[in-house]
């Protein structure tokens, strides 16, 4: 009798193993439609040098001290949603890698390198707007993250047409 219950316990634990492979792998397939949304021309006119000298001239000091911390902090909130969306790009381009076709699996781990390189400049960019958040009139942010996020993201949005196929 006791070898029944160990047997029937031990296809229990290999069932629900089953199930939740498999509920893993179909609800990670439309991945790329959860990524937080990222408003690259906001992003680009709040790390604009111009508009930062327009506003240099136009408010005192003081106001424009304030408004640019206001915008350096906005502009580290879409910092932050690109580094979440490059690891999410990441884990798609992993599983990519994985497919069958060469031309896919080339795509994937092209995906994967561009996304740890997009993590690391989030990375940097978000070191460079704590220090402009300190020295707001010394620094100023750098938008040239925004065309590398543009980038990858193709590249990823590319791929559920090519796993369809």
């Amino acid at each position: 009798m006791t070898p029944l219950i160990i047997l029937g316990l031990v296809a229990g634990v290999f069932l629900l193993f089953l199930i939740l492979q498999v509920w893993w792998r179909y609800s990670r397939r439309n991945e790329l439609e959860a990524l937080a949304p990222v408003d690259l021309e906001a992003f680009e006119n709040l790390t604009d040098p111009e508009e930062e000298a327009y506003l240099r001239l136009n408010l005192s000091p003081a106001e424009f001290r304030s408004v640019q911390r206001l915008r350096i902090r906005v502009a580290k909130m879409y910092v932050a949603a690109m580094s979440k969306n490059a690891s999410t790009m990441a884990f798609v381009g992993q599983s990519a890698r994985a497919h069958s076709d060469p031309e896919i699996a080339a795509t994937g781990q092209n995906l994967v390198q561009q996304a740890i390189r997009l993590k690391v400049w989030c990375v940097l960019s978000a070191t460079r707007l704590n220090a402009a958040l300190a020295f707001p009139t010394v620094l100023s942010p750098s938008s040239a993250i925004a065309s590398r996020y543009l980038a990858v993201k193709y590249m990823a949005a590319s791929l559920p047409g090519k796993l369809a196929a």
